[in-house]
């Protein structure tokens, strides 16, 4: 049962607009502004980058479900230019395209950043999102669970000063956001979804979820054949099947790859097709029912905190076309092939399955080891099918992908030296066989 829709146009904007970014007053170390203008132009001149047309149109939401998209942007790393332009790129290679192309565009998608963050990437952030309504970009360090499910109920204004900072709202409308937060507190169902910003999604993944969402999670108040169910009508939904994208060559060097390949022969980079055993980060989504909140799953597996890598081994997978309510279960959305793609790059926080072109590095690599994996191999000869898979699954484009590559592996030392300044900052990784790994690569 679907009703009381709010449309809101895609140009609408609200008295929360008036929160404006105030900038850092530029240095007055004239090298350090040197500095700062040569990066920006290293990345905002470069060729190749294929702008996104603005969306028209009108965005649907209903009373009975909330979908929210959560992504993270150079949080507590503002200084960080080479990293911050570079993962800037990726996500208009990667993140950005398969978010514009999603068959059911009923969705919010909350981007925070750093509110400090280089006013030529805010800039740059803003023109590609275009000003749509339902992408809301937000100068914030915080990463608030429980969108309008929190226990004691937060009020819209405390959620979105979660760290009691009055956040600068750079894109979208937040009256949207506020109606959204109180659906999702007066019991509309709510889906919170992960999406890294150097990550991509299957184009049907939103309208998939939500259509499994709407049939088990939403309670008719004409019938309560679910309403038994109160705090444990949740439901997670992850991909089964990736593609990881490497700007360097991940495969074996066999005479025969070596023979193949050399700096302009792959100028777009390389792609490897995964099957995910377990629940990926790419679109990990928390659905909740009326009643039900993050503390509910928690309290189902009688653990403090699930995490992402504990989902396959804790909760049943879901059954396939079942006419029952499919409730406390994770649905593998194998029907997405692929479901996700992932950048592997210098930019990454925890460097997991990176190739960084130094070989005392990349032997210790496992994907350089599987010379004798026929299936994993033959993908090398099959670059052509999964960039069209990339295209038609994903939205994602080979000429954007090659401009975000050029910079990946022309700056890596430069961008493996801010990401190593950027370790162990708040939110993020703090590994020593990472940091020893940026060492080597940024000497």
């Amino acid at each position: 049962m679907y009703c009381g829709f709010i449309k809101i146009q895609m140009g609408d904007r609200s008295r929360y607009d008036l929160f404006q970014h105030t900038f850092p007053s530029p240095t007055k170390n004239d090298a350090t502004k040197t500095r700062v203008k040569l990066i920006r132009n290293n990345y905002l001149r470069r060729p190749g980058i294929v702008s996104h047309s603005k969306l028209d149109g009108v965005v649907q939401f209903t009373d009975q479900l909330v979908h929210v998209v959560e992504t993270r942007f150079m949080q507590s790393q503002s200084q960080l230019l080479e990293l911050g332009f570079a993962r800037l790129a990726l996500f208009e290679a990667f993140c950005l395209p398969s978010m514009l192309s999603q068959t059911n565009p009923n969705f919010l998608w909350i981007i925070r950043a750093d509110p400090k963050l280089h006013p030529s990437i805010v800039d740059r952030l803003r023109t590609i999102l275009g000003g749509r309504s339902n992408f809301i970009l937000i100068g914030s360090n915080d990463n608030p669970e429980g969108f309008g499910r929190i226990k004691p109920k937060l009020p819209f204004q405390s959620f979105l000063r979660f760290d009691n900072v009055t956040p600068s709202v750079w894109n979208g409308n937040i009256s949207l956001l506020e109606e959204a937060y109180d659906r999702s507190a007066a019991g509309a169902v709510l889906l919170e979804t992960r999406l890294d910003s150097d990550d991509g999604v299957n184009i049907h993944f939103i309208e998939m979820v939500q259509t499994e969402a709407r049939k088990n999670l939403i309670i008719d108040n004409n019938d309560n054949k679910n309403s038994e169910y109160d705090d444990n009508l949740w439901r997670l939904w992850c991909i089964e099947s990736r593609i990881e994208w490497h700007p360097l060559n991940p495969y074996p060097d066999t005479p025969e790859i070596v023979a193949a390949t050399n700096d302009s022969s792959f100028p777009e980079g390389y792609l490897v097709y995964y099957s995910e055993k377990g629940c990926s980060t790419p679109g990990l989504t928390f659905g909740y029912g009326q009643g039900a909140s993050r503390d509910s799953v928690d309290r189902s597996l009688g653990i403090d905190h699930l995490r992402h890598d504990e989902i396959a081994k804790k909760i049943r997978k879901c059954k396939k076309n079942s006419t029952d309510i499919e409730v406390e279960c994770v649905s593998r959305l194998s029907e997405l092939t692929p479901g996700a793609a992932r950048a592997r790059t210098t930019t990454s926080a925890g460097m997991n399955n990176v190739i960084t072109g130094d070989k005392e590095i990349d032997k210790r690599n496992v994907m350089k080891r599987l010379s004798s994996n026929k299936r994993f191999m033959k993908q090398f000869t099959q670059q052509q099918t999964l960039w069209a898979s990339m295209k038609n699954s994903l939205s994602i484009s080979v000429t954007n992908v090659q401009s975000a590559r050029s910079i990946i592996v022309n700056r890596m030392k430069e961008i493996a030296a801010d990401n190593l300044k950027g370790q162990c900052t708040g939110g993020h990784s703090c590994k020593n066989g990472t940091k020893a790994v940026l060492e080597r690569l940024a000497d």
